[in-house]
């Protein structure tokens, strides 16, 4: 078996002599107006620019007059963009690093050859009802061993046929377009519709004044003076402002129901299995080594830059009550859990099970559920008794106050909620789920959803006996040994909320999960007060590190995305002060580029563990496998602070991967994040239980 990716050596040959610039800002977003600044010099100069390493960079003469000329300019046209922009000097001993030349290649030189991969990648979309899948593609730059590489990823996009302009006629109210994620047709920028700016003849003089692009330029020129234009967010602020006949709607997940796409269709539809995703690839690298941009992607047969499970020390096993060791499968943990035994029983049940439902459902009697869940639970000498079962209407928040109030007062140990699907509605729109989990969470009630289809499944009641095992306080299992280059493994996130048509975000709360080494859950903590900012204070920190928890010990530190700030040293500083160690490694889930698997000539999924080694800090790591054969697995980003090695924090979070009670799937996730973003939403919702801190994994 060979292991290769979508990442391939830059051909550094290609590159011309690049001069840099530094810009003077007071005020506003910095890489905002790199960005922009840049991509406006390539229209007036010439050549390629691209804002990297805080500089403007570009491949041609400039004079400081010409470029102050084009800053005046912008001044003019786009003056709360660029108020705070001062300046624009030469960086004469500016030197281009790897990172640099990787990020001019990836978002400067290949620019000349996006109209043809655009080109070979559209014979590839297909239909699902009323939406086009679209296949597109993004490049970014990175450095391996030192060296520049830039990664070609081909991904899809769900778009609805009809464009904004039709729907926008179609549906009437202006108002009704605001939060519809949409696309220039002309380029590639993406974002949501956070305003609604007016008529085109409003604006039409200076949206042409700011419009560079040609093809952008006639579409303003033959709009009416009535056309609506939008305000889109893509990414910080400030909005761009659009007519709407220039966009076109892109679906997520939580539209399909609005538009009336048939969601089972849509999701197998933007699926790409590998061996066509990987040709893709392929394909498109063939126009940029034609260009003589690229080499050949990294492989595992010439290239020594991967990494197996194995070679990390990565055992996908489990320990059980009774000591036996079995590697996790899906297929067997529940009966081999049922054979050994619970690692950890909770004893005040008294081996009986008191379990209150709310049954949701329009029609249908508990009987057989509750027979199911009695029959499982047997074999872990828990009997299960019916607390009570009542019926609510699941829209009514009063029915289901009432019906959580009153299994309360019966002492269930968990509170089952059955209820008809939801699809068709975005997950995080309020629903039954959210009224169930509001009544209970907040009281310190463990609780458990299950939808009417989910019943009917052949893996659901393994899920729910694993579910309610771990809800009550139970630990299903465990590593079969404690991790050897750590005692606590920790998990932090934030909670974050966007202001409402301002930067920046509100972070409502952040949140620390603690576990033994052995994967062992010890508790959480739970910071609960408004945030401001992207960084997580000093206090904050040390209070989710608590003293008698951490003090001595040596701490592997998984944040879910990027360290900010100065979080890195005021962890630092809580080591010192409580005498550990703290091993920091950070976990990012989007943006990372695919590894792929080749053996007799056919393409597929690599195998759990494997990981592409960029350096001594940093790896794309394939934590879990999609439950989909024809799925491509979409790697981690796993960054570790030395002294802690990419190796050991390799291990840490493929370790944390199998000890996830629900469900019987591995996450992508280790448990010390998993679900941190949808705990991070319910908490923004109000979701969150009483005490602050505890011993019970209130979120599986």
């Amino acid at each position: 078996m060979t292991l290769f990716t979508e990442v391939f050596p830059v051909a550094v040959g290609a590159i011309r002599k690049l001069n840099a610039w530094r810009i003077d800002v007071r005020g506003g977003d910095f890489a905002t107006i790199g960005g922009k600044l840049s991509y406006r010099l390539r229209k007036v100069i010439g050549g390629h620019w691209v804002w990297t390493s805080a500089r403007v960079v570009g491949d041609v003469e400039a004079t400081p007059e010409a470029v102050m000329g084009v800053v005046h300019t912008l001044w003019k046209e786009q003056p709360e963009t660029f108020k705070g922009l001062r300046q624009v000097v030469p960086d004469s001993g500016w030197t281009a690093s790897a990172q640099a030349q990787a990020d001019f290649v990836s978002r400067g030189l290949l620019s000349d050859v996006d109209g043809a991969i655009r080109s070979l990648l559209a014979p590839r979309q297909q239909s699902v009802d009323a939406a086009l899948v679209e296949r597109i593609y993004e490049a970014r730059g990175w450095v391996v061993k030192g060296a520049p590489a830039i990664s070609v990823s081909v991904f899809s996009r769900l778009t609805y046929r009809q464009d904004l302009k039709s729907y926008a006629a179609q549906v009437g109210d202006p108002q009704k377009l605001l939060g519809l994620f949409v696309a220039d047709r002309t380029s590639s920028l993406k974002g949501e519709i956070t305003e609604i700016a007016g008529p085109l003849k409003e604006s039409r003089e200076w949206l042409m004044g700011i419009t560079q692009r040609e093809e952008m330029q006639a579409l303003i020129e033959k709009a009416p003076d009535d056309e609506l234009v939008v305000g889109v967010m893509a990414g910080r602020p400030p909005a761009y402002n659009y007519i709407v006949s220039a966009l076109k709607i892109v679906l997520r997940t939580k539209d399909l129901g609005r538009f009336k796409i048939n969601r089972q269709r849509a999701q197998r539809a933007v699926r790409i299995e590998p061996q066509s995703r990987s040709q893709l690839v392929k394909d498109i690298s063939g126009l940029l080594k034609d260009r003589g941009l690229v080499e050949a992607a990294f492989n595992s047969t010439q290239d020594s830059v991967f990494v197996t499970g194995d070679s990390v020390g990565f055992e996908a096993q489990v320990k059980f009550g009774d000591g036996h060791i079995a590697n996790y499968d899906e297929r067997t943990i529940l009966g081999n859990l049922q054979r050994h035994g619970l690692y950890r029983r909770v004893a005040q049940h008294d081996g009986v099970m008191r379990v209150g439902i709310v049954n949701g459902l329009k029609a249908g009697s508990i009987e057989r559920f509750a027979g199911d869940l009695r029959q499982n639970l047997a074999p872990f000498r828990f009997g299960l008794e019916v607390a009570g079962e009542e019926k609510a209407n699941p829209g009514s928040r009063v029915e289901l106050e009432r019906a959580v109030g009153k299994l309360e007062a019966e002492r269930a140990d968990i509170l089952v909620g059955l209820f008809a699907d939801e699809i068709g509605e975005d997950e995080d729109d309020w629903g039954s789920y959210h009224e169930f989990k509001s009544l209970t969470v907040g009281r310190g009630l463990p609780s458990q959803v299950v939808y009417q289809s989910t019943l009917s499944k052949p893996y659901a009641m393994a899920n729910i006996v694993l579910g309610v095992l771990g809800k009550t306080g139970n630990v299903p299992y465990v590593r079969p040994a404690p991790l050897p280059y750590a005692d606590l493994v920790v998990g932090i996130d934030i909670a974050r909320k966007k202001k409402e048509r301002l930067s920046g975000s509100i972070n409502a709360t952040a949140i620390t999960r603690i576990y033994f080494s052995n994967g062992e859950f010890l508790r959480y903590a739970i910071h609960d007060a408004p945030l401001e900012g992207e960084t997580i204070p000093e206090n904050v920190l040390q209070g989710l590190f608590p003293l008698d928890a951490c003090k001595g010990k040596r701490i592997v530190v998984h944040r879910d995305g990027f360290f900010r700030g100065d979080e890195k040293e005021a962890l630092k500083r809580r080591s010192r002060e409580i005498g550990a160690e703290f091993r920091l490694v950070e976990i990012i889930k989007t943006g990372t580029p695919r590894v792929y698997a080749s053996a007799s000539g056919k393409v597929g999924q690599p195998p759990k563990g494997s990981a592409f080694r960029l350096s001594d800090t940093e790896a794309f790591l394939v934590s879990s496998l999609p439950p989909f054969k024809d799925a491509t697995p979409q790697p981690l980003r796993i960054r570790a602070e030395p002294p802690f090695t990419i190796e050991e924090a390799l291990n840490s979070v493929l370790s944390l991967t199998v000890l996830h009670y629900g469900s019987v799937r591995s996450p992508r996730l280790p448990v010390t994040i998993h679900y941190s973003d949808r705990i991070a939403y319910l908490a923004l919702q109000g979701i969150k239980p009483k005490n602050l801190e505890g011993n019970i994994p209130f979120w599986l």
